[in-house]
């Protein structure tokens, strides 16, 4: 009995502090996608929905270079959770965006239709770019920590995908144009 209750208290902890996802590749978000940019977060802030019921986290991307759709020169992204009026909502897989991030971001329309846009698979349409300062080659990532994914093995822990930005925006290149 106490084995069972060890156990049944293990699932329910990894359930209250992970996500798990099915992973998608590259062209199946770049197929999700109304638009994939490449900017840098400007400015972000957190407030409750109407209901009070959800804290949303709003962050402005100054966009660089557009990989697929028509950008402007900015956009407004909402990612669940965040802090406000003295609450904070985490949401395990979230990859909470801060002024100077920079990133290549798989976006589509907000259902809420705010004109806000919400990331293509939770955190898997966020890489982050990471630039080396001794080899000054960039990379990027879209792995968190607390995620899990799907598989025909089963779950497992959800590492993200690294390679060079290079590579990913001729992923995308390629996949827009099919």
């Amino acid at each position: 009995m106490r084995r069972l209750f060890v156990c049944l208290t293990m699932l329910v902890a990894m359930a209250v502090s992970a996500t798990t996802v099915k992973p998608l590749t590259i062209e199946e978000m770049t197929d999700s996608a109304a638009l994939v940019v490449e900017g840098q977060a400007t400015e972000s802030w957190s407030t409750w929905n109407a209901q009070h019921s959800l804290i949303y986290t709003f962050t402005r991307i100054h966009v660089t270079k557009t990989l697929k759709g028509i950008a402007t020169d900015s956009v407004l992204v909402k990612q669940v959770g965040g802090t406000a009026n003295g609450y904070t909502q985490r949401v395990a897989g979230v990859n909470p965006m801060k002024p100077g991030d920079a990133s290549v971001l798989f976006l589509r329309p907000s259902e809420a239709n705010d004109g806000t846009l919400v990331i293509v698979g939770l955190m898997q349409g966020n890489f982050r770019i990471e630039r080396d300062g001794k080899t000054g080659s960039t990379a990027v990532n879209n792995g968190v920590n607390e995620v899990h994914q799907t598989t025909a093995e089963g779950v497992t822990q959800y590492r993200g995908a690294k390679m060079t930005l290079r590579r990913l925006e001729a992923l995308v290149q390629k996949a827009a144009n099919e």
